[in-house]
């Protein structure tokens, strides 16, 4: 079977076929004269990716399971006809697309610890907590390899609400991380050590901070303070799954990093304790000692076109201008529970 460029959302994938460059006619799609490649030479990242489903009644389509996680094909159509092709050439019992699934018990134990460690973080051992068991074990000191270089060309964002009105805008020197004396647990930094929390947009900041009708704010603009570039461990990168022989460790890693970046976003909600903290706390020095990396970036829940990270070393970045803003219009919206 001949498939096209077309038929996968994979990036590394496309260009893997494309750069082959052979054109022809797609025996999937139906379109011609597009860059192709013979199916069977990709029998050997098929069988490695299969290996990590296994049957489960109680699961949903293979088909389905690898699109919802992945988007390896470009519809389902092109998902059915291919997986439907190549699984009886496959050492697997899974025969066919709609055959229920699950990941294989190796990867669910491996990032169902998440929720063990978070306990016994929270109400357990919090300062000696096994890493033997999660570098050597699980492996987890190699997931968060979704990283990008921040440089100068960047500009990031941080607010401060006024707590009176009709003032002027902080200076650029007070809008900063408070002094290590006043600084409070947060989603990533403990008690006491801060960290510089930021946006990469005006907006998501001012719903960061919570701020209310007619409530006065300064928004500073920060940029980095260096020529040289930081190591920035991105939990919103899409992840590539055409990874030949890792395909393993990719599929844990990017799990894992989706639950953790779940909590990372969590808003702490009014009634909430600081003690929910610990285990983001936890796992952001983690990520500081194990991969070098001088921040993080995550979604934002409460403002989900826009994107927060946190700074390390706040020393690192500077802010090199202020404003005073004022909010005139704000929108709430209920969910039925």
């Amino acid at each position: 079977m001949k498939v096209c460029s077309n038929c996968f959302s994979d990036k590394e994938l496309i260009a893997y076929i494309e750069s082959f460059e052979k054109l022809g006619d797609c025996e999937v799609c139906q379109k011609n004269e597009v860059f192709i490649l013979d199916i069977d030479e990709l029998e050997d990242f098929f069988q490695e990716l299969i290996d990590n489903y296994e049957a489960d009644d109680s699961g949903i389509s293979i088909r389905e399971k690898i699109q919802s996680n992945w988007s390896l094909f470009s519809n389902h159509k092109a998902a059915a006809d291919i997986l439907n092709y190549i699984l009886p050439k496959l050492n697997t019992a899974i025969l066919n697309s709609e055959y229920s699934v699950n990941y294989t018990s190796d990867i669910l134990d491996n990032i169902s610890y998440w929720k063990i460690l978070k306990e016994e973080l929270k109400w357990g051992k919090r300062f000696l907590t096994d890493i033997v068991h999660l570098t050597e074990d699980l492996g987890w000191d190699g997931f968060f390899n979704t990283q990008y270089q921040l440089g100068q060309d960047t500009t990031l964002f941080r607010a401060r609400v006024h707590h009176y009105s009709g003032g002027k805008a902080y200076t650029t020197g007070e809008m900063g991380a408070p002094p290590k004396e006043k600084i409070i647990g947060g989603r990533a930094n403990p008690l006491g050590i801060p960290s510089l929390y930021l946006s990469d947009n005006e907006e998501t900041v001012l719903y960061e901070v919570r701020a209310s009708y007619l409530d006065e704010l300064t928004i500073g603009e920060f940029k980095l303070n260096s020529a040289t570039s930081i190591k920035i461990v991105d939990f919103t990168e899409d992840t590539s799954l055409f990874k030949l022989d890792r395909i393993n460790e990719t599929i844990k890693g990017k799990l894992l990093r989706e639950k953790i970046s779940r909590d990372l976003s969590k808003p702490m909600r009014r009634y909430d304790s600081e003690i929910e903290y610990i285990p983001t706390q936890f796992i952001c020095e983690f990520i500081r000692v194990f991969t070098g990396a001088e921040g993080i970036r995550f979604q934002s829940s409460l403002h989900p076109s826009g994107k927060n990270l946190v700074i390390f070393n706040q020393n690192l970045m500077e802010c090199i201008s202020s404003k005073l803003v004022k909010v005139n219009k704000i929108s709430l919206k209920g969910i039925e529970l």
